[in-house]
């Protein structure tokens, strides 16, 4: 009978230490999958704000060239409305002020 009981308390002793070691292990486990996790969340916030970067300077090309073409259209227009005011083009020697 004492064999049982020192079996039964040695079996116990055993299973609890198994469990916690169990639950250390499982919890560092589940910490490392975490870093993992943050980790591949971190390359694909890099990747997705490179493109982004790229896009952007993309756009700002266009814009500088959008804003060139306005440049080039107000100054046509500006002619235009002088040779519309002056058909004969008399008046080039004195111009009229516009308004933009």
């Amino acid at each position: 009978m004492d064999n049982t009981i020192l079996a039964l308390i040695t079996s116990s002793i055993t299973g609890v230490v198994t469990f916690f070691v169990g639950v250390a292990k499982t919890k560092k486990e589940l910490e490392g999958m975490a870093l993992n996790n943050v980790e591949k969340s971190l390359d694909i916030y890099s990747v997705i704000i490179d493109d982004l970067k790229n896009q952007i300077k993309d756009l700002l090309v266009k814009v500088d060239e959008l804003e060139d073409k306005i440049e080039e259209l107000r100054k046509e227009n500006h002619q235009l409305k002088i040779m519309l005011e002056c058909p004969d083009g008399e008046c080039y020697d004195t111009p009229k002020e516009t308004k933009d």
